[in-house]
């Protein structure tokens, strides 16, 4: 509850005083409740989940919108991969799809991303998400609550802004916690789909990749990256447009406040690109269990990419795959993105962006 007061308290003092959230905070605890019932029925009803295997994970990472939705929504295709559609994360427990997998379409409009840009970002309650979601849902903490809310009042560099993303330093006991969440969910998840392994997409599991190596030394990473300029004012479009749409952001707030939010967002970006480059420049991730895939490549280059990748996951897909992979090549062909996003929106420029992030370039051997 302390967490909701809190949140309301950034809403208010932000956007002014707003009724519509309390109501979605009511939603929450609701969701809670049943998200808890019907989990513990699961230890009564599916015992049988709690025995299934987490064998060669599949993590996704990178910073948002530099193709990790694409490539975990396109992966699925292979048929032998499991991952979690939005409200299966909302409602994780077997008992509680059972008896709401029927009767989805009827919570549209209570679709939690009902506020994000359907054409940068297209979001139902049955499409496939980051799993962050589940946990912010769980634990109303974290990358998510931290880039919505508490970046308005939290400095980068802050104590606050330390625990919520240095990650792989984590207190061991918090990360236990964490981690017995989530292997529950997914044992779930591959119980109810009888898949053989999972794909995971989330953001911050780029801030615990260490921890992954750690926990599941079979698994394979798969590390997205797409050129700053473009990736940084896309990911920061997409959170502010949710803002924007709920609570008209750029009408509402005080400049000085939105500086100050938004070039918080922008060092959380460029810590997101330091973070995991700097541990593989170190040498701390096995070439065994990591493939870099670059966006240019993968939108140009499809099918050679996607050999690629089906080789180093060990996945032998479905016939029907392969065709997939040539439509979806030919149509990426003749492609052109409608979506451009200014730097200078959001108090950027590029050459700063290109300043900041050069080893970016250098590293991955992105074009500027």
């Amino acid at each position: 509850m302390l967490k909701y007061l809190d949140i309301y308290r950034t809403i208010v003092r932000n956007y002014g005083f707003r009724v519509r959230p309390l109501g979605t905070f009511g939603l929450m605890q609701i969701r809670r409740v049943i998200d808890v019932t019907t989990r513990g029925l699961d230890h009564l009803l599916f015992p049988g989940f709690r025995r299934v295997a987490i064998d060669r994970p599949v993590f996704i990472l990178g910073n948002p919108r530099s193709g990790t939705t694409f490539l975990h929504r396109f992966l699925l295709n292979t048929d032998r991969l499991a991952a979690f559609a939005l409200y299966e994360m909302l409602f994780p427990a077997i008992t509680a799809r059972k008896l709401f997998g029927g009767m989805v379409n009827r919570f549209a409009p209570f679709n939690p991303a009902r506020y994000h840009s359907g054409a940068a970002h297209e979001t139902s309650l049955r499409d496939v998400e980051a799993d962050d979601v589940m946990t912010f849902f769980h634990f109303m903490s974290g990358g998510f609550l931290w880039s919505y809310f508490t970046a308005w009042r939290d400095t980068w560099g802050s104590a606050e802004s330390h625990r919520v993303f240095d990650l792989d330093d984590e207190p061991l006991r918090a990360q236990e916690r964490y981690f017995r969440f989530v292997e529950a969910c997914w044992r779930r998840n591959l119980y109810v789909k009888r898949q053989p392994r999972l794909v995971a997409k989330a953001s911050t599991f780029t801030l615990r990749v260490k921890t992954l190596l750690r926990r599941y030394p079979d698994c394979r990473i798969l590390y997205m990256v797409r050129d700053p300029v473009e990736t940084i004012p896309s990911g920061m479009s997409l959170i502010t447009g949710v803002l924007e749409n709920a609570y008209d952001m750029f009408n509402t707030t005080r400049e000085a406040d939105r500086k100050h939010y938004l070039e918080n967002l922008y060092l959380a970006s460029c810590h997101l690109f330091r973070y995991f480059h700097d541990v593989w420049r170190a040498g701390e991730i096995p070439a065994k269990n990591l493939h870099i895939v670059t966006y240019p490549r993968m939108m140009n280059d499809l099918e050679p990419t996607m050999r690629e990748v089906l080789d180093f996951l060990e996945i032998e897909p479905t016939p029907a795959f392969h065709d997939q992979v040539r439509a979806q090549a030919e149509q990426q062909r003749t492609r052109h993105s409608e979506h451009q996003y200014s730097p200078e929106r959001f108090g950027l420029t590029a050459d700063r962006i290109r300043s900041d992030l050069k080893y970016v370039y250098e590293s991955y051997g992105l074009p500027r």
